[in-house]
C-alpha cells in the first residue's frame, strides 16, 4: 500500500510538472518529486538530481540556485566524489542562508560530515538544535552522521551509542526506509570494529525489512556487506551467492554504482579463491566507474585488488605500489593503509627482500590505532613477521611473533564467529526462498480475488453502459448530421493541401535518384552501402507517409525526418556536402510541435539547385529555436545563390511551388491560431549574391496543448 501511494504521489507530481509553465513552481514540484524518489530508490534519485543540475539555468534566483547546489552536493556525497563535495559546499552552500528550514538543516548535516570539528557543525551543537522539534527522520540522520564521525576516529563505544540512538528515532519514524537505513548503517559500524556477527545479523534484519516493504534498492547494501564479511572470514561459497544476488539486483535496477561495488567485491572474492585473471577483470570494471565519478576511496581499493592479482601472476608491481602509496592518506583511511602495507609486505616477502618486507608489515600494524581493528587478513602479518625472523635466524623474535598471532586467534571474535556467520547467512538464504514462495502464492491469490472483483464490477456496469452508450449514439448521430457538411468541406481542403504537399516534397525526381544510387551501389558490388542507404531511405519514406497528413508532429520527430532525408541526399552525392541540424534544448525539453516537413522544400532547393555538391565546403544548416514566444526556423546554404540558379525555367517553377505551398500553410496557421507568421528569403552573401538564407516564423505549440 505504501509503495502504491508513493507511486501515485510521484505520478501526480510528474503530471503537475508537465502542466506547470511557471519556472518557480516547476522547481518546487521537481524538488518534491526528487524527495519522493529519494525514499524509494537512491539510484533513480541521483539521476534526477543530475538532470536538474544540467538544467539549472532555467531557474533564476540565489535561493533556487542554492537549493540545486545542495542537491548536487548530496549527490556528490552519495557517489563518493569527496573533492567535488567540498568545492560545492564552500562555494555555493556555506555562504548562503537558506530560508527553508529543511534546506538549512541539510546544509548543517553536510557541514557535520565535512567539518565535524567546526563549532557550528559540531555534533553537540546539532543535538541541541535537534531537540527543538525536528522530526524523527532528521534526528535519525543526525545520529547516523555522528556515528560515522566517531567511526572515522575509531571511537567504538561512541559510534555504537550514536547508532543505537539513530535506531531508536528510526523506530518512531513513519517511514519504513528510515528504519532500514538505520539498521544497515549500524551494521557498517559493527563491521568496522570487527563485530562481524552483529553486523551480519543487522544486515539480515534490514534485508528482511526491505523485502517486506518491497524496497529493492535498500536490499543491495546488506547483500554487499554480508558478502564482504563472508570474504573476510573465508566463507567463499556464501560470499559468491550473495554477490550474485547483488549483481542481479543492480542489473535489474540499472544501478551502475551498485554494480561497481559488486564488481569490486567480486575482485576480492576471485583473489581469495586464487583466480587472479578474473579478479583483475572485475576490479578493473569497478576502478573505471570509481575513476569516472571521482570516488578516490574505492578507486584505490579497486586498484589494490588489481595490483594483488598482478602480483599473484608473478608480475613486477613496484611502480603500481609506489603510485598507490602516493594517493593514500593513512591519517584519513587507516584501514586501507594497513591493508596496503600488508599487501606490499607480501610482495616484498615473495622477492626475499626480508628487511623491506618487515618494515612494510610493521607499518601495516602501526597504521591501525588499536589491535581490536585488525582484520583477519592483517592478522597474517604476525605470521609473516615470524617467517621473516625465522629465515633470518632470529628464532626468539620468530617465537614472539607466532605467540602474538596465536593470541590474536584466541582473543579475536572473528574466527570464533566464522561458523556462526556462515550459518546465519545460509539460514537467511533459506528463509528468502521460503518468503519468495509465500509471496508468489499470496500474489496468485490476490490476482484471483482482483479478477473476481473486476468481473462483478463488469456485470454491474454492463446495463448502465448499454443505456449510456445508446444515449451517446443518439446524440452523436444528431451532431454528426449537423457537422458533416462543414467538416466534409474542411477535410477536403486539408486533404488536397496535404496531398499537394506530399507530392511536392517527395517528388518522383528524388525517388528516381534514390533508386539510381542503390543501383550504382549494387553495380559497384557494395552491399554495405546499398543496405545502409536502403534502410535509411525506407525509414524516411515511412516517416513522411505516416506524418505528412498531420497538422503538427513533435519537433524531435521532425528532426529525425530531416536528418534521414539529408543523410540520403548526402549519400546520393557521395558526401560532397555537409549539413547541421540544431534544435534548442528548451524545445526538446518542453516537447514542442511543428508542422511536418515545412522546411523540406527549401532544403531540397538548396541541395538540388543551390548545387552544394559543386561548392567547395558546401554546407546546409537548419536551426530551430524560440524567440519571443515564437518558433523560429532558419535554413541556410552556401550554394551558388538564387541569381545563378534562376537561369533555368524548371527551377523557377519548382521554387515558386515551394514558396506558394509554404506561404499557404503559414496563412492557414495564422488564420486558425490568430498568429502573424511569416516566410523570408534572402541571399546569404548579399554582395556576392551567393548562398540562401530562409527564415520561417511559426506559432509555438506544445504537445500538452494538442
Amino acid at each position: 500500500m505504501g509503495l502504491q501511494l508513493n507511486a501515485q504521489s510521484e505520478n501526480q507530481l510528474r503530471q503537475d510538472l508537465q502542466s506547470t509553465k511557471n519556472k518557480t513552481s516547476q522547481l518546487q514540484i521537481r524538488l518534491r518529486l526528487i524527495d519522493a524518489i529519494y525514499e524509494r530508490n537512491r539510484n533513480e534519485w541521483q539521476k534526477e538530481v543530475q538532470i536538474l543540475v544540467l538544467q539549472r539555468r532555467a531557474y533564476v534566483g540565489s535561493e533556487n540556485q542554492a537549493q540545486i547546489s545542495l542537491l548536487e552536493a548530496e549527490r556528490a556525497r552519495y557517489q563518493g566524489e569527496h573533492q567535488q563535495l567540498i568545492e560545492i559546499f564552500n562555494q555555493a552552500i556555506a555562504p548562503h542562508n537558506f530560508s527553508n528550514p529543511k534546506a538549512a538543516w541539510r546544509k548543517k548535516m553536510l557541514g557535520c560530515f565535512l567539518f565535524p570539528n567546526d563549532k557550528k557543525y559540531h555534533y553537540k551543537t546539532l543535538i541541541a538544535q535537534a531537540n527543538r522539534g525536528l522530526k524523527h527522520r532528521e534526528q535519525t540522520a543526525l545520529y547516523l552522521q555522528i556515528a560515522k564521525n566517531f567511526s572515522t576516529l575509531f571511537q567504538k563505544d561512541s559510534a555504537i551509542w550514536a547508532s543505537n540512538m539513530a535506531l531508536q528515532h528510526a523506530k518512531r519514524s513513519d517511514k519504513k526506509w528510515v528504519l532500514i537505513d538505520a539498521m544497515q548503517q549500524q551494521a557498517e559500524v559493527y563491521w568496522q570494529f570487527n563485530l562481524f556477527e552483529q553486523a551480519v545479523q543487522r544486515s539480515i534484519n534490514s534485508l528482511q525489512l526491505a523485502e517486506e516493504a518491497q524496497l529493492d534498492h535498500f536490499k543491495l547494501s546488506p547483500l554487499l556487506l554480508i558478502a564482504s564479511i563472508s570474504i573476510d572470514v573465508k566463507n567463499y561459497n556464501q560470499a559468491f551467492t550473495y554477490l550474485k544476488l547483488a549483481q542481479d539486483l543492480a542489473k535489474v535496477n540499472k544501478d551502475n554504482r551498485g554494480q561497481a561495488y559488486t564488481n569490486y567485491l567480486l575482485g576480492r572474492y576471485y583473489l581469495g579463491i586464487n583466480l587472479p585473471a578474473k579478479a583483475s577483470t572485475m576490479a578493473g570494471l569497478a576502478y573505471r566507474f570509481f575513476e569516472d565519478v571521482g570516488n578516490l576511496r574505492y578507486q584505490n581499493r579497486a586498484r589494490l585488488v588489481m595490483i594483488s592479482a598482478q602480483q599473484l601472476t608473478g608480475g613486477r608491481v613496484d611502480l603500481p605500489f609506489a603510485s598507490l602509496f602516493s594517493k593514500t592518506n593513512a591519517s584519513t583511511d587507516a584501514l586501507f593503509a594497513s591493508e596496503l602495507y600488508f599487501e606490499y609486505g607480501q610482495y616484498l616477502l615473495g622477492l626475499n627482500q626480508y628487511r623491506a618486507a618487515k618494515s612494510a608489515f610493521e607499518l601495516s600494524l602501526k597504521s591501525l590505532p588499536s589491535e581490536a581493528l585488525i582484520r583477519p587478513k592483517i592478522a597474517n602479518t604476525y605470521r609473516a613477521l615470524a617467517e621473516i625472523a625465522s629465515n633470518t635466524g632470529q628464532l626468539k623474535q620468530a617465537y614472539q611473533y607466532q605467540q602474538q598471532y596465536s593470541k590474536w586467534l584466541e582473543n579475536s571474535p572473528v574466527w570464533r564467529s566464522a561458523a556462526r556467520i556462515e550459518e546465519m547467512a545460509a539460514a537467511n538464504l533459506r528463509e528468502e526462498r521460503e518468503r519468495l514462495i509465500v509471496n508468489q502464492q499470496a500474489s496468485i491469490e490476490r490476482a484471483q480475488k482482483e479478477r473476481e472483483i473486476v468481473e462483478l464490477q463488469r456485470d454491474r456496469q454492463l446495463f448502465i453502459s448499454i443505456i449510456f452508450i445508446a444515449a451517446i449514439i443518439f446524440g452523436v448521430v444528431i451532431y454528426v448530421l449537423r457537422m458533416q457538411q462543414i467538416k466534409t468541406k474542411q477535410e477536403q481542403r486539408e486533404a488536397e493541401l496535404s496531398q499537394t504537399l506530399l507530392r511536392t516534397q517527395m517528388n518522383p525526381h528524388f525517388v528516381f535518384n534514390a533508386m539510381s544510387v542503390i543501383q550504382s551501389y549494387i553495380y559497384e558490388n557494395d552491399p554495405a552501402k546499398s543496405s545502409q542507404f536502403l534502410v535509411n531511405f525506407s525509414r524516411l519514406m515511412r516517416l513522411i507517409l505516416e506524418n505528412s497528413p498531420k497538422e503538427f508532429i513533435p519537433i524531435e520527430l521532425e528532426r529525425e525526418i530531416l536528418d534521414k532525408y539529408l543523410t540520403a541526399q548526402k549519400m546520393r552525392f557521395e558526401h560532397r556536402f555537409e549539413y547541421e541540424l540544431t534544435v534548442s534544448d528548451d524545445l526538446l525539453f518542453n516537447k514542442a510541435m511543428v508542422s511536418p516537413m515545412i522546411t523540406q522544400p527549401f532544403i531540397e532547393n538548396a541541395i538540388e539547385h543551390g548545387q552544394l555538391h559543386t561548392v567547395q565546403g558546401g554546407k546546409i544548416t537548419v536551426a530551430m529555436y524560440v524567440k519571443e514566444s515564437q518558433l523560429m526556423i532558419e535554413i541556410q546554404d552556401n550554394g551558388v545563390g538564387r541569381k545563378k540558379s534562376a537561369q533555368t525555367k524548371k527551377l523557377k517553377t519548382h521554387k515558386s511551388m515551394a514558396i506558394d505551398i509554404t506561404s499557404e500553410r503559414i496563412a492557414i496557421l495564422n488564420k486558425k491560431y490568430k498568429f502573424n507568421g511569416s516566410l523570408t528569403i534572402n541571399d546569404l552573401d548579399p554582395i556576392k549574391q551567393t548562398g540562401t538564407a530562409i527564415t520561417l516564423v511559426l506559432p509555438l505549440k506544445y504537445e500538452t496543448e494538442q
